[in-house]
């Protein structure tokens, strides 16, 4: 019977090791095991935390009419990539975790291949949103008197809902016909959206350098370095949500090269290690909408009216 039971679990994780690039679990070691353990319960905790704050996002941002500003509309737009993420993503990531740990579930290898998909769609989602965000930034500093006219709220919720059907069309679709053509389509688009975003980073810097050499000379009226002022606040808030994804992605770009490399040989360590970098991948999503609040007074505001039961007022 133990014979039996092991062999339908070697074929079930041999038949799933095209879905596993890091391998999986050998013989479980209880450190390992723990640390999977507690990998779950982490998820299990912020799941709705990423959930409910990432949809008050949504609601100040569409309840509250001085918080819909052009550029608090992409921040709302974003969220709907975190919102996914801790709807969808993290969910999925959990019951990978505890298939993991179980071994005999036979939804094993389609769990497997859903959280593969989720994770790599809602990732890129996120990264092409803020994408989105610089681009935005980028004309508001850049064309400030053509701003109005070029970004509207109507352009940014139809090119966000355009983002969406591009990154899942293609992703979804490559990933059943062909891994070459999978993976190929997850860099070309993870290219793109990095060079833009570096690109509009570079351009905002020397943009934002040159006003402020405006304001100190005297150049610029009044209401022409109010309006600056605004517009680099809300620079500075993109920023700072760039420099927090880059932190968050980071240990999943380290532990892929170490493991691609055969520096992490052992199974149970690499699996470990992935495990953890998505974590923190995955944990993105909830520190996104905190930054808001720290940064944003209004948001700050709006969320403690909601949190108390207030509706937010309109002014």
């Amino acid at each position: 019977m133990n014979s039996s039971s092991a062999s339908d679990t070697a074929s079930t994780v041999h038949g799933c090791v095209q879905y596993i690039p890091q391998g999986t679990f050998d013989q479980t070691t209880p450190e390992a095991y723990g640390w999977i353990v507690f990998i779950a319960v982490i998820n299990i905790i912020t799941c709705p935390l990423t959930a409910a704050t990432n949809a008050l996002i949504i609601i100040v941002v569409k309840t509250k009419h001085r918080l819909k500003t052009k550029s608090n509309i992409a921040l709302a737009c974003l969220s709907t990539t975190d919102l996914a993420m801790g709807v969808i993503g993290q969910p999925i990531f959990i019951s990978v975790a505890i298939a993991e740990l179980q071994r005999d579930s036979p939804t094993y290898c389609i769990r497997i291949l859903l959280s593969r998909i989720a994770l790599r769609v809602l990732s890129i989602a996120s990264l092409s949103h803020l994408a989105m965000l610089n681009v935005e930034r980028y004309i508001a500093i850049k064309r400030p008197l053509r701003y109005e006219t070029i970004v509207t709220e109507k352009r940014l919720i139809c090119l966000s809902a355009l983002l969406w059907i591009s990154v899942l069309l293609l992703n979804v679709s490559s990933s059943f016909i062909d891994k070459k053509l999978y993976i190929a389509v997850d860099n070309g688009m993870i290219i793109f959206c990095v060079a833009t975003i570096v690109l509009c980073q570079v351009l905002l810097y020397h943009e934002t350098r040159r006003h402020q050499k405006q304001i100190a000379t005297h150049q610029v009226s009044l209401e022409a370095r109010e309006k600056f002022l605004k517009e680099r606040k809300a620079f500075k808030v993109t920023a700072t949500v760039l420099f927090f994804l880059i932190l968050c992605y980071l240990p999943s770009i380290v532990a892929r090269t170490l493991i691609s490399y055969s520096v992490v040989n052992s199974v149970n360590l690499a699996y470990v290690a992935l495990s953890t970098a998505y974590t923190t991948a995955i944990l993105n999503s909830l520190v996104n909408p905190i930054i808001y609040c720290v940064r944003i007074a209004p948001f700050r505001v709006a969320f403690i009216q909601l949190m108390c039961g207030k509706k937010p007022q309109a002014s």
